[in-house]
């Protein structure tokens, strides 16, 4: 098979090819603001199960990630109190993954354990946000890992790795370091589950 285009986050025409493949079934690599992450639209089911085959994600227990435009998107998808509202308004958009209880309109593949634990996040990166806005759904999206957990920071090391199974790939650079700091606010009890690149005082006002 091919291996995926490559197309620098520079490009005019990178926003459009990106929504134009995932709203075609597509899968796309593509930087935010913390890694480079593996998405595709949330309604594209069979992109989705190439999702988590790609990176070796067993989603009976571990969901994909929510990624959305705009913190007001949140309570779509997920239960949020008027606490749970004040904190995402403090640290979102920003380098954190919020763990919370999905709303009963999201099927189980998407949930996982007793709470129906969804992850969401709202990156504060301008192409995240226009793609997200674009396809008119959330991304589904995974951290662009090997499925033996190594993080690749590289559009180059991306296509090495997956370049035959992706649609897309999105250049923006190389992206290292820490990956964003999950919280869970399940039943609104505030919880650091990975300290990463997202400042947890935040989250106090």
């Amino acid at each position: 098979m091919p291996v995926a285009p490559i197309i620098s986050i520079s490009d005019g025409e990178a926003e459009r090819r990106a929504i134009a493949t995932l709203k075609d079934g597509g899968v796309i690599a593509f930087p935010t603001d913390t890694l480079y992450g593996l998405g595709c639209a949330f309604s594209r089911r069979r992109a989705i199960e190439r999702l988590a085959r790609l990176r070796g994600i067993d989603r009976a227990r571990r969901p994909l990630t929510f990624v959305l435009p705009d913190v007001g998107e949140v309570a779509r998808y997920a239960q949020v109190s008027s606490e749970g509202c004040r904190i995402l308004n403090r640290i979102l958009p920003g380098a954190f993954c919020v763990e919370l209880t999905a709303k009963s309109g999201i099927p189980e593949p998407f949930v996982v354990g007793r709470h129906r634990a969804i992850g969401v996040r709202v990156p504060k990166h301008e192409f995240c946000e226009r793609v997200s806005w674009g396809i008119g759904e959330p991304l589904l999206t995974a951290t662009a890992k090997t499925p033996e957990g190594r993080t690749l920071e590289t559009a180059a090391e991306i296509a090495l790795a997956f370049g035959d199974e992706l649609d897309l790939i999105v250049d923006g650079g190389t992206l290292a370091g820490a990956p964003s700091t999950v919280v869970s606010l399940v039943d609104d009890w505030v919880t650091v589950l990975r300290l990463g690149r997202g400042d947890p005082d935040l989250m106090l006002g």
